[in-house]
């Protein structure tokens, strides 16, 4: 079960001192009234609605709820694939901030306010804020937050002004990066690192030098790879995150595949998240298909269960998969979700220009 409106509930209906059988009279009975509150089911919107109104709280207007809703949908996707309209997403998000707090969407904004953090220095939220909310997230939600725990970290919130100082560079930083102002991100980082390192904090010296690896990967590996074992050096929580962003760029590139290889599996064997160990499952089953190793690819797909691209890594088994239209098709939606997808796509791109001749005569493409 996932709905927060539960837990809202039953905080107001201890505010107000009013028992389960008086707010469920007439709506529900009172164990099912408990089975809400403590986040068992999920009733349908007219009940969330019968029992807001008996406690006097306001709920959000339908059709404003599905434009915050796909706009939350927006900022994770633009997000994800570096796209500069995530600023402008931001903005409209931010103006809604109190009247999501009844709605089915807070948790999600929760979340949305956790990566902008990281943006934007003036929002102030923990990684522990919205971790108290994982209950009530679903699978997605989830795989969110473990991905901004592994990957950002959210440089912990403090009185003292020389943190604040440096989340308030960093977050300058992060917002040249997507703003693709490359030198002026790779200044600002290279800063906070110095800051960093007069506090002597281990864990934040490795965290930025994580962002540096991050930006580093797209211009040059080499110095990418330096930064990110040096962040796994000062702190061992970002080896898992270094060594999968290694591993899955370097084997995009035909010179380094078997050091990303390297990296893929020193990570894997190290890795204590179910998450992470999934999506390290993910790029060593791709490496083992550009190397043409089937008999591989098909025992590491067999503990691919959980992975949502299951459908796709599937198709990839069979011969000719690049000409497989459901495949082309999959790629084009999946382009932007990652890297690594980016480049499958590219890959796929160039095979079927490089074939262009025999596929057309025989309606491949």
């Amino acid at each position: 079960m996932n709905d927060y409106r539960g837990l809202l509930i039953k905080k107001q209906r201890k505010e107000l001192d009013i028992s389960l059988e008086a707010l469920s009279h007439g709506v529900c009975s009172p164990s099912y009234l408990s089975k809400i509150e403590n986040n068992i089911l999920v009733a349908n919107d007219d009940i969330y609605n019968l029992l807001f109104k008996k406690l006097g709280i306001s709920t959000m207007d339908t059709i404003k709820e599905e434009k915050i809703k796909q706009m939350l949908d927006l900022f994770f996707k633009y997000y994800m694939s570096s796209d500069s309209k995530v600023f402008k997403i931001i903005n409209e998000l931010l103006e809604y901030k109190d009247e999501v707090v009844s709605s089915c969407l807070f948790v999600q904004y929760q979340l949305f306010l956790l990566y902008a953090s990281e943006m934007n220095s003036q929002i102030n939220i923990s990684l522990a804020e919205v971790e108290a909310y994982y209950s009530y997230m679903d699978d997605s939600q989830r795989e969110y937050l473990n991905l901004f725990r592994l990957s950002s970290g959210n440089i912990e919130l403090s009185d003292d002004e020389e943190w604040i100082f440096i989340r308030r560079l960093k977050a300058k930083a992060n917002l040249y990066m997507y703003q693709k102002n490359t030198f002026a991100a790779y200044d600002l980082y290279k800063t906070c690192l110095n800051y960093a390192i007069e506090l002597g904090n281990k864990k934040l010296i490795a965290e930025i030098l994580c962002s540096l690896g991050w930006l580093c990967l797209d211009i040059d590996l080499n110095q990418a790879e330096k930064y990110y074992t040096s962040a796994a050096q000062y702190d061992s929580q970002y080896k898992m995150l270094a060594f999968f962003n290694l591993g899955a760029t370097m084997i995009q590139h035909k010179d380094c595949m078997e050091k990303g290889n390297q990296y893929l599996k020193k990570g894997l064997k190290s890795c204590t998240d179910d998450f992470f160990a999934v999506k390290y499952k993910e790029v060593l089953f791709v490496y083992e298909i550009l190397k043409e190793n089937v008999g591989d690819a098909k025992k590491l797909i067999k503990e691919l269960d959980d992975s949502k691209y299951i459908d796709v890594f599937s198709m990839m088994l069979n011969d000719d998969y690049q000409l497989n239209v459901d495949y082309q098709n999959r790629l084009k939606e999946l382009k932007n979700d990652s890297s690594l997808f980016k480049f499958l796509f590219i890959k796929n791109c160039e095979y079927l220009h490089k074939y262009k001749e025999i596929c057309v005569a025989n309606d491949f493409i």
